[in-house]
């Protein structure tokens, strides 16, 4: 007796492929975002590299030099909604839709708690939560509209345990990570899928630097990754493609640990 298979010799690329999708990535000209901006667009998508400096994001245009005409350049402030509505407006006009969300804008402070600066506190929440929650809703408005999404939040390690010296980013991640299960939810049946990746320690500038003012906290991270090592920023971008792609088109409200193991130890 005859049979279909199941999965056809082209499902794989096909899932995989991001052409003529339309992604924005905030805080996509450094770091995890830079990487995830650099593997969207060898997925295929049109990418719009999003970031408050926008020294940074031509920096990394120049830095392409050309070799991938799928990368383009604007500047966003997350927390400032008007930004973000000129920005996705602005996507839509130039290149038909919105696709693909990635919020990877956002920041970290380290201090003991009982010392913990207000200003430092109102900044680590208002970007990485706020900012957050903002993107989410002026692309989810747009993609709402198309009955079609995906957005790829930037949780942490920090939403579901914690380490020192960094109250305000565990509240904001934690935050984060509650922001994409509802959204998820809310937006289920309206074809918009929301997840979040959460990464352990990666070695990226901001990483770096906040080591040069207190490395206590890397330290004790470090030391409690069973991999070993810190994450390097490329090893981002093969999950982030996978959320944003058709590969993922039953996954939604889902955090995905890009962790060293750091969860299971």
């Amino acid at each position: 007796m005859s049979r279909t298979p199941n999965v056809d010799e082209h499902l794989l690329e096909r899932l995989f492929d991001l052409s003529g999708k339309v992604a924005v990535v905030t805080g996509g000209a450094s770091g995890l975002g830079e990487a995830i901006s650099l593997g969207l667009a060898q997925a295929g998508a049109i990418v719009v590299v999003a970031d408050i400096n926008r020294e940074s994001v031509d920096g990394l245009l120049a830095a392409v030099d050309g070799r991938d005409e799928r990368l383009f350049g604007a500047e966003v402030d997350v927390t400032d909604k008007q930004s973000l509505e000129g920005l996705v407006a602005d996507v839509v006009a130039t290149h038909g839709s919105l696709d693909v969300l990635v919020n990877s804008a956002g920041t970290a402070a380290r201090h003991v708690a009982e010392d913990f600066p207000e200003e430092d506190w109102d900044r680590v929440v208002g970007l990485n939560l706020k900012g957050s929650f903002l993107a989410c809703q002026v692309a989810g408005r747009q993609m709402l509209e198309q009955r079609s999404g995906s957005i790829v939040n930037l949780a942490s390690i920090g939403a579901s345990i914690a380490y020192p010296h960094t109250t305000a980013y565990l509240q904001s991640k934690g935050g984060v990570a509650q922001l994409t299960r509802s959204l998820a939810l809310e937006w289920i049946d309206r074809g918009v899928r929301v997840n979040a990746l959460a990464p352990c320690l990666f070695d990226t500038p901001l990483v770096r630097a906040s080591d040069a003012k207190a490395s206590l906290t890397s330290e004790w991270i470090t030391a409690r990754t069973p991999i070993g090592r810190r994450g390097e920023p490329h090893e981002m971008a093969g999950p982030a493609v996978f959320l944003a792609s058709e590969a993922a088109s039953m996954v939604t409200g889902h955090i995905l640990q890009v962790d060293g193991g750091y969860l299971i130890a």
